[in-house]
């Protein structure tokens, strides 16, 4: 291109420059020696070298500062609101073109006046943003638009794309695709419909599977490592460390393997902005095939399945019912700090059931249990320093066994010390439970799969959530350091599953020959929980078959779904041992602790009756009514009479001024008559709300 003595090109030179889609070059060479100087010192800025005195070097090094996406945004912000108003609607448009009158007909810029508009045009043109070149749509000769030069408008949409899809982009097939089809440069992008046709195609797991497999013999026991082992993120670092002799690093040659048969990347990846301690060079094998390919081997099957398997069934609701129960028969005291004295927890871990699994001691399972029932309000502190049950602990004995997994887990999932950061924890403990609901019930899957699924979902929804928003609010205070990195972030998970789902009974556990936990397996507790067996029907469901002898025994032979059968004879029985079958002994002291936890009499024979293969011996029905009754169990019929076999109970009821209004007249010392102003059902309420055991007989 040749210039005139100004500085200026030739009038021949710019016509034929301006006649493709205009771009840097193009600007650059449209102005002189003076405009050119004055945009020299808007794009190198405060700290910028001393410009050249070679015009030619000096556009040499303006056009990369325009190409430069990060440069160019930081530029453009500092014009204003309006004139990046412009700018927008510009870039929106086909070749980045607008005219004026296309610009102020646009709606969104409808609040800007015609001078405003011109004045934005021009504050865009001076900065090089913006060039007035022939408008090749109209019929009309000589006609003029605006455009934003191709390189400085595709480096501004490469930094929206970053900034709107950020980790996505990078950690997702979708992304990718999105990031190389919705890319500027190529010139015509494609259409969304056929992008989502193409993501579908390529990350079906048939395909996905496929392309694994064809992976160079160099690269492909790498990446099923990398997927096997951490979940589809190996950085750098991590790889060195490794023992294994896959040699040194070798990113490039990954990332063109990777990219160019759409399994991955090899990227540089920053998340401390995240609140997570990674910045590292990363083998990133996409979310849809590390899925793909852990489907394919998570699944264990024979002769894959676990060495030894362990499930803790209803324990841990059985044992809050107990330790609420020793709360109600002794007088239990705590510290200054609000604990509970050690020589007492001893005393308490008797009466609990003594199976706490491989995960967690007794005494942890205690902690938990108080912990959860003190933070749920089921206990409370009186003013003589002791625990009392709470109106909310005695409504919980009432709710069936689904209802109590199910605070529990939105319980644990909520709390803080388990393990791991919790901001981060918390939301992966819900993907978790989201992608359980895809488990098949009682089937071994490993113990990593889902906690890496619920991961690499979570990374790549980073930007969605805003959790770079919360750290920079969160870091402003005072230093705050990343505490996990991805990998930790999975491990911590998988030991919220093993300390809390497999506590409560939602999953059970697998272990390998050395004692490791390996896999887990969702129950049929945990399947009712999450919805992915529906509920059973009908009023007296056969839970299980139990066998009742004479000598109070009560024998139950599992079917595989006892879970509520079991809560409910733990709950007026103690357990004796557990093998193919499970035993257990009714006592008076259980029968008793039942009562006084809020359990119905009648609940306890209905039990027994509706479950038992053979008629329940009419001594343990007898005994059981009649441990009932020393304990002060009162009987309520359809008359409103009052009857009770300890008599010390029934004087004690007619003393008691909260009570003794509702007593019409004493019939005997074994019955009252009460007054009618409260139908059956109610009175009976208003009754136990008192703290008397009170059943209702003959009422429907």
């Amino acid at each position: 291109m040749s210039e005139s003595r100004n500085g200026r090109p030739s009038d021949d030179g710019a016509a034929r420059a301006l006649l493709a889609r205009p771009k840097v070059a193009d600007v650059l060479g449209s102005v002189g020696e003076r405009e050119l100087g004055e945009l020299y010192l808007f794009w190198g800025g405060a700290d910028s070298p001393p410009p050249s005195s070679d015009l030619t070097e000096r556009r040499k090094v303006l056009a990369l500062w325009m190409g430069d996406g990060e440069i160019a945004e930081a530029r453009m912000q500092s014009l204003g609101r309006r004139p990046q108003q412009v700018l927008a609607m510009l870039l929106d448009a086909q070749g980045y073109m607008h005219t004026t009158a296309e610009l102020a007909d646009h709606r969104l810029l409808a609040h800007l006046s015609r001078y405003e508009l011109e004045s934005c045009v021009q504050a865009l043109v001076r900065c090089g943003a913006l060039l007035e070149v022939p408008d090749r749509r109209s019929k009309f000769a000589g006609a003029k638009t605006w455009a934003v030069p191709m390189e400085l408008g595709d480096g501004l949409l490469r930094q929206q794309r970053a900034k709107r899809r950020g980790v996505f982009d990078l950690l997702t097939l979708r992304g990718f695709l999105d990031r190389q089809y919705d890319d500027p440069v190529r010139g015509k992008r494609m259409t969304p419909t056929r992008l989502r046709e193409m993501y579908k195609m390529y990350s079906n797991e048939t395909a996905a599977l496929a392309r694994v497999e064809r992976l160079p013999d160099d690269a492909r026991p790498l990446i099923e490592k990398c997927i096997l082992q951490f979940g589809g993120l190996l950085p750098r670092g991590l790889f060195e460390r490794l023992e294994d002799g896959s040699g040194p690093w070798n990113g490039g040659r990954w990332k063109q393997v990777l990219e160019e048969n759409l399994v991955g990347t090899v990227e540089k990846l920053e998340l401390s902005r995240y609140g997570i301690a990674h910045a590292d060079d990363t083998l990133v094998v996409f979310n849809e095939i590390a899925l793909a390919w852990l489907r394919r081997v998570a699944v264990p099957g024979d002769p894959d399945a676990p060495h030894s398997e362990h499930g803790l069934g209803v324990d841990l609701v059985s044992n809050i019912s107990r330790f609420m129960g020793f709360l109600i028969e002794h007088n239990v005291r705590f510290t200054v700090r609000g604990e509970i004295f050690k020589t007492t927890e001893k005393r308490i871990l008797q009466d609990l059931i003594p199976n706490p699994g491989r995960e967690l001691s007794r005494a942890a399972v205690l902690d938990f249990i108080f912990e959860f029932t003190r933070g749920m309000g089921l206990i409370e502190s009186t003013g003589e320093r002791t625990f009392a049950i709470a109106a909310a602990g005695r409504d919980w004995e009432q709710k069936p066994l689904e209802q109590k997994l199910h605070a529990l887990v939105e319980y644990a999932t909520e709390e803080h010390d388990v393990a791991g950061d919790w901001y981060h924890q918390v939301r992966l403990r819900r993907i978790f439970m989201r992608l359980m609901k895809r488990m098949e019930p009682g089937t071994w899957y490993d113990l990593m799969y889902l906690p890496f699924l619920s991961r690499n979902t979570y990374l790549a929804g980073l930007d969605q959530l805003a959790v770079d928003e919360y750290f920079a609010t969160r870091s402003q205070g005072a230093s705050c350091a990343p505490m996990e990195d991805p990998q930790r972030l999975a491990w911590n998970l998988a030991r919220w599953v093993r300390q809390r789902l497999y506590l409560f009974g939602v999953v059970d556990l697998g272990y390998d020959r050395s004692g490791r936990p390996v896999a887990m397996k969702l129950t049929r507790s945990g399947a009712r929980l999450l919805g992915v067996v529906e509920q059973d029907s009908g009023s007296a469901p056969l839970l299980g078959s139990l066998i009742v002898t004479p000598d109070f025994e009560v024998v139950l032979f599992p079917t595989g779904d006892d879970a509520a059968l079991v809560h409910e004879l733990d709950r007026f029985c103690e357990r004796e041992r557990q093998g193919e079958t499970m035993h257990f002994r009714i006592h008076e002291r259980s029968v008793q602790r039942a009562l006084s936890e809020g359990m119905l009499l009648s609940r306890m024979r209905s039990v027994l009756r509706l479950q038992s293969r053979t008629p329940v011996p009419q001594n343990v029905l007898f005994s059981i009514r009649d441990w009932a009754g020393r304990a002060g169990v009162l009987h309520l019929d359809a008359a409103l009479v009052l009857r009770g076999e300890d008599p010390d109970t029934l004087k004690r009821f007619q003393n008691d001024a909260g009570v003794r209004n509702f007593v019409r007249e004493v019939l005997d010392e074994r019955r009252l008559q009460l007054k009618s102003r409260y139908a059956p059902k109610r009175l009976h309420a208003l009754l136990r709300e008192f703290g008397y055991k009170v059943e209702l007989d003959g009422v429907l």
